[in-house]
């Protein structure tokens, strides 16, 4: 997905089209730790590109699925992944805004947006649906916010408790 500014003045009346399955490297991991795996993604674009500004304008359809690992028992979750974007790209040097990305050199290349568009894709907190065993160790364990209300409502402050007793008891 690499494009020059020659490959873009070739194309028909200046129109890019992309129509196709990306595989991530399961390298990715090592620079996302949070994702496991990027499953098949598949990328649809249509671009134009205007020759007299030096811009690349597209609109990013993108389908998938990322792994990613809960973050209360550390299993695998499937989290689909289904975006629609537009960016735009300049050769020009001197462009000054910030909402258009400036490309290095004279190749446009357009995986590391949709890996960054992937990415904002992904939720910040993913918990497995279902039934969840929490873990548990010696001395410890994760419990619910549900349960853990639940206990604070019946716990009685520590402070509290010698005043209970000034208070006189009907017998």
């Amino acid at each position: 997905m690499k494009y020059s500014k020659t490959d873009l003045l070739q194309l028909k009346d200046y129109h890019l089209v992309i129509d196709e399955n990306i595989t991530f490297a399961n390298e990715i991991s090592k620079q996302f730790p949070r994702i496991r795996k990027i499953n098949d993604m598949h990328v649809k674009a249509d671009g134009i590109y205007d020759p007299g500004s030096q811009q690349l304008s597209i609109h990013f359809e993108l389908k998938g699925s990322v792994i990613v690992g809960c973050d209360i028992t550390f299993e695998d979750v499937l989290v689909p992944i289904e975006t629609e974007a537009d960016e735009i790209f300049t050769f020009d040097k001197k462009e000054e805004d910030i909402n258009i990305l400036k490309v290095d050199g004279e190749v446009v290349e357009l995986l590391p947006t949709v890996l960054q568009l992937i990415l904002i894709e992904i939720p910040i907190k993913v918990v497995k649906s279902g039934k969840i065993d929490y873990p548990k160790g010696d001395g410890w364990e994760v419990i619910s916010e549900e349960t853990y209300q639940k206990q604070k409502e019946k716990r009685i402050d520590p402070r509290l408790v010698k005043l209970k007793e000034l208070i006189p008891q009907d017998e």
